[in-house]
């Protein structure tokens, strides 16, 4: 449970940041801004998933596909959860920039565990 610890906070982090009616990604003087902010935050998250399910005794492929999917997966729900929010909104752009950092997180996390196995 201890390795789940930081990857539940950062979670929790990316629910109340995401309860903020009417917030707004400042530009940093290009496009994509918020979509860049959203593939950071879940590969972060992405990170954190993959550090604790690699604690488990599993296969790395298997390490990959769930940690990608639950962090993913919270990406999702994290987009849904915006429907509900005044001022916010579901964007599919964002749900995709979510779940490519959430899974590139975890393969490039996979990778480097598998360098290190053999």
């Amino acid at each position: 449970m201890k390795p789940f610890i930081p990857a539940m906070l950062w979670a929790v982090m990316i629910f109340i940041v995401s309860s903020i009616p009417d917030l707004s990604t400042p530009s940093l003087g290009f496009k994509f801004t918020d979509k860049m902010a959203h593939f950071g935050e879940f590969f972060f998250l992405g990170l954190l998933v993959t550090h604790a399910f690699s604690k488990w005794n599993i296969s790395p492929v298997k390490v990959f596909w769930i940690s990608a999917c639950v962090s993913g997966l919270y990406g999702v729900m994290d987009e849904f959860h915006q429907l509900f929010v005044p001022g916010r909104q579901t964007d599919g752009f964002d749900m995709l920039a979510d779940i490519l950092g959430a899974v590139s997180a975890s393969g490039i996390y996979v990778l480097k565990l598998r360098k290190r196995i053999s």
